[in-house]
C-alpha cells in the first residue's frame, strides 16, 4: 500500500472583491472542483461548516475577512505537484489571488501562474 500525505486547502466562499465581484461561487464551479478532485485524487472530503479567517491582502495591504470551505485529501507524494497545479487553476476559476494549502503541516500559498503579487 502506497503512503499518502494528508493535504488540505481553504477555498473562500466568495470571489475576491478586488479581482472580481465578491459574489458567491457558482454551483457549476464547485462541481468542477469536486470532479477534478475525484478524477485526480480519487476523492476528498469537504469538512463540515465554514472556516472564518482574515489575512492581509498582498496588493492592498488591507485586512480581509472571509469564510472558507475546507477540503481534505489523502495524496500520494508523486501527485502533490498535480494538486498545486489544480489549485493554481482553481485560483482563476474562483477568482482568488491565492489558495492556502497545507501539505503534511507545511503551509504554502498557491497562486495562479499569471499573478505577480507577492
Amino acid at each position: 500500500m502506497k503512503k499518502l500525505i494528508e493535504c488540505f486547502f481553504f477555498l473562500p466562499t466568495r470571489r475576491d472583491a478586488n479581482l472580481s465581484d465578491g459574489e458567491l461561487h457558482q454551483t457549476d464551479d464547485l462541481e468542477w472542483l469536486d470532479k477534478q478532485l475525484f478524477f485526480l485524487f480519487e476523492g476528498g472530503t469537504l469538512a463540515p461548516g465554514l472556516y472564518r479567517g482574515s489575512y492581509r491582502d498582498p496588493d492592498t495591504k488591507q485586512q480581509v475577512r472571509d469564510e472558507s470551505y475546507k477540503y481534505i485529501l489523502a495524496v500520494p507524494k508523486t501527485k502533490i505537484r498535480q494538486l498545486r497545479l489544480l489549485l493554481a487553476e482553481a485560483c482563476l476559476v474562483f477568482a482568488q489571488k491565492c489558495i492556502y494549502l497545507s501539505v503534511a503541516g507545511q503551509v504554502e500559498f498557491v497562486r495562479p501562474k499569471n499573478h505577480e503579487s507577492g
